[in-house]
């Protein structure tokens, strides 16, 4: 049995979801298979940041967002280490809000049923066994099984948005490269009956501290915190109480929860790895977490994941099907290589604000600086990717914050060490984004 499609996609969740509506929309003929027979909790931050707020009213979401209960973020409260702020997130023309929680078993049936709305036909329980190349070697399919049924899907294009361990990066080959280890876990769960005057998202990482949280759909309250690797036994003998002990020490949140009670078990990710994977190739590209993953720290992913659909769409839509698949893999080859570019700096970002211990002393004082020159909404802005990590880091700001770290008492020999590991490590981040160092052809994934 055999069917045909301009593009299949596999992977029904954010990623996968998103860019079916958009391709559909444009009267393309798309399949999403999800492996997946409901679409139910998944590890995710659950945290939409402004861009990804703006995409779903984009899409028409907005009022089905506002239906789960889910109210906009718009203001931060913010510690990093010294540094402290309640800070307002710096809206633009046709944001409807700063950020906002939705639980993913709530948030994705919405994206796919916005998916099947605008033209995309939707299977659950859908499992890619195998891709199908012409005789050029290019790739123009899929094989896949539902129940006991298998069958060949063509289409002109195929795209893995099926997460960390994605099949069709597997299938196709996709080298992983720049790979980080993670230094921390990332606990979170949810309590009823919270707290709150305001709706402001929480987001403290101080010492060796990380603690998040804020008011998320049908009166849930979000709590997560990110215990380092030394503090296992302890999360292991009872990670109920170990989630406690870690909000306590946040005050907003502690506050928030003085009468709230639990509802939900505490989800993890203890083992991971950040990396960039080959992002295209002959008739098939990756999107979200499938050719992407840094820190979950920055709480980043379903908002790539729309960004990234955007893009590609816009590709697609204007190449398939009268351009050709020449064509078509030229521009998503050189979409990948943009994606690199684009993507750097917060991933190593990433990597900082999910690092063991205390986080690099010059993100603190840089923030102080831009406190002090009534600038600090770029911060937030960060966040939205509206701002890169490069552009935040003038090197006048930079050498007011260093300034600032020598002048404070008992600092110099720290603020001058600091500056020389931070350059060290800068300089080699900026090699490996020009030259990267690609991981053994047999590994796949990372750990469990």
């Amino acid at each position: 049995m055999s069917e045909r499609y301009d593009v299949v996609i596999v992977g029904g969740r954010c990623a996968g979801s998103a860019l079916a509506t958009l391709l559909a929309g444009r009267g393309l003929r798309v399949l999403v298979l999800e492996q997946a027979k409901a679409l139910r909790n998944t590890l995710s931050s659950h945290v939409l940041q402004t861009d990804a707020v703006t995409f779903l009213d984009r899409v028409g979401l907005t009022e089905k967002i506002r239906s789960t209960g889910a109210p906009f973020m718009n203001r931060v409260d913010s510690r990093v280490d010294d540094f402290h702020a309640v800070i307002d997130y710096p809206l633009e023309p046709g944001d409807v809000g700063g950020a906002v929680a939705v639980r993913r078993d709530v948030l994705d049936p919405l994206l796919a049923d916005g998916a099947v709305a605008a033209g995309a036909r939707f299977r659950l329980g859908a499992e890619v066994t195998g891709i199908v190349r012409d005789a050029g070697g290019r790739v123009g399919g899929v094989r896949v099984r539902c129940g006991r049924t298998e069958r060949t899907v063509q289409a002109s294009l195929v795209v893995g948005a099926d997460g960390r361990r994605s099949t069709v990066a597997a299938l196709c080959g996709a080298r992983r490269y720049n790979v980080t280890d993670n230094e921390r876990w990332y606990y979170y769960t949810y309590f009823e009956n919270a707290r709150w005057e305001q709706p402001t998202f929480v987001f403290h990482r101080w010492g060796d501290r990380h603690v998040f949280g804020g008011p998320a759909d049908n009166g849930r309250y979000l709590v997560g915190v990110s215990p380092e690797h030394h503090e296992r036994a302890h999360f292991r003998a009872d990670l109920r109480a170990s989630v406690r002990a870690h909000v306590a020490g946040c005050a907003p949140i502690a506050q928030a929860l003085t009468e709230a009670r639990q509802v939900d078990k505490v989800y993890g990710i203890t083992g991971f790895q950040g990396y960039f994977r080959e992002p295209a190739g002959p008739g098939w590209v990756l999107i979200g977490d499938a050719g992407h993953f840094k820190d979950p720290a920055v709480g980043r992913g379903i908002a790539d994941a729309f960004a990234q659909a955007q893009q590609v769409a816009a590709i697609v839509g204007d190449l398939l099907p009268e351009h050709g698949a020449e064509r078509l893999d030229r521009a998503l080859a050189a979409w990948g290589r943009s994606r690199d570019r684009r993507y750097a700096d917060f991933y190593w970002m990433a990597a900082d604000i999910g690092c063991a211990g205390a986080i690099p002393a010059v993100y603190p004082a840089l923030l102080g600086v831009l406190a002090r020159q009534g600038r600090i909404e770029e911060y937030l802005r960060l966040y939205s990717h509206r701002r890169t990590p490069t552009q935040l880091m003038h090197p006048g700001d930079v050498g007011a914050a260093i300034l600032a770290m020598l002048r404070a008492p008992g600092s110099r020999a720290a603020g001058a060490s600091e500056l020389t590991s931070t350059l060290r490590r800068e300089a080699r981040r900026r090699y490996r984004s020009l030259r990267p160092a690609f991981a053994p052809a047999t590994d796949v994934g990372e750990v469990a």
